[in-house]
């Protein structure tokens, strides 16, 4: 298997966004009308998904996390734009608050219609948004170690993304239940630690060779490698409209490839790392993490990664030292779950909860 070489720890990522009616927040089937208006400018960026009601923006490869951000907030603020002309605007929530899959159309290409004919009512009900962070390698083997210590931080990466409490018009009393939707699908949720390349190869033709997958993209895990594009890929969090929040995400993410070149990554027994995610996806910030020898809150555990990355000077040698002390504060604000639950428990008002997934 080829392994495309990227520029070392150059970063990318993706957003899934829902389309909403302006007047009273259900999903709106606006996707063609966005790539119909679309300036020339976007039409590489702003991408169909498997929904018609939701589009996926996709940057092109950044030096720095802000300059991700800065193609999100130009993205959204043009699908905004035209959507005040059609009644719809963007909101990014890791599920829609109170949709039924009855009201969603599949887009009709080849692979969502063959993987709808695969996952049958799994992908019916699939509205979920999700942000996914690519980070860029030199070679498969520093790929592996950077996958590898990333597994062990699923849980803080997601308990800062946190944003699907609701979903079909009920509290789900989880903070991101959008990880529960997706881990019932047969190649997703916490994969496992590789001692080198060679060895995801065999796992990954061994699934190709039975008919399983036809690519990577078939294989949904929390974090993947991708060596069609030279990257190790983050799908854990919630998609998330607070644009700070997920430069934070992404520096923290770029951060953690580095040290994987210089530190071995202790390996958890899987238990562990199930436990950990349920434990940011039940209570996300507030929830408990495992290591070895203690259990912190993911709250601690997300400063104490932050300060370790700084003190070994890893921030300010990808040159955003300045900008992560910034984004500190993100940590101690509450999430967009907990703020959700909390107006939701005032009001009552699921249509309400669902603007807050309007852009920060």
């Amino acid at each position: 298997m080829k392994f495309k070489s990227s520029k070392p720890f150059t970063v990318g990522a993706e957003l899934e966004v829902q389309l909403v009616n302006r007047t009273d927040f259900s999903l709106s089937n606006s996707s063609d009308v966005i790539f119909e208006h679309l300036p020339e400018r976007l039409k590489s960026i702003v991408q169909p998904e498997v929904l018609t009601s939701m589009v996926e923006i996709v940057t092109p490869v950044c030096e720095k996390p802000e300059e991700v951000v800065s193609y999100f907030r130009e993205a959204l603020h043009e699908i905004d734009r035209i959507g005040e002309g059609y009644g719809f605007r963007s909101s990014a929530l890791g599920t829609h608050t109170f949709a039924k899959k009855e009201q969603t159309q599949i887009t009709a290409k080849d692979r969502y219609l063959k993987l709808l004919e695969e996952l049958q009512i799994l992908l019916r009900q699939f509205l979920i948004y999700g942000l996914h962070v690519h980070v860029g390698f030199p070679d498969r083997e520093m790929a592996v170690r950077g996958y590898n210590m990333t597994i062990n931080y699923l849980p803080v990466f997601l308990a800062l993304s946190t944003s699907s409490p609701f979903f079909y018009g009920e509290f789900t009393g989880l903070h991101s239940y959008r990880t529960k939707i997706f881990e019932q699908l047969p190649r997703a949720g916490i994969p496992e630690y590789f001692d080198s390349f060679s060895q995801f190869e065999e796992l990954f033709y061994t699934l190709k060779n039975g008919g399983f997958i036809e690519s990577i993209k078939d294989i949904w895990w929390d974090v993947r490698i991708h060596p069609d594009l030279g990257t190790v890929e983050l799908r854990v969090c919630d998609a998330n409209p607070e644009m700070d929040r997920i430069e934070l995400i992404i520096s923290l993410f770029q951060g953690l490839c580095l040290l994987a070149q210089e530190e071995k990554t202790e390996r958890y027994f899987h238990q562990i790392l199930k436990q950990n995610k349920w434990n940011a996806t039940r209570y996300s910030l507030d929830g408990k993490f495992i290591e070895k020898d203690r259990i912190i809150p993911l709250r601690e555990k997300s400063y104490s990664i932050i300060k370790y990355l700084e003190k070994k000077g890893i921030f300010k040698t990808l040159n955003i030292e300045k900008r992560i002390k910034r984004l500190h504060p993100v940590i101690g604000r509450k999430t967009i779950s907990e703020r959700m639950i909390a107006y939701y428990r005032r009001t009552g008002d699921m249509k309400a909860v669902e603007k807050m997934g309007f852009i920060r």
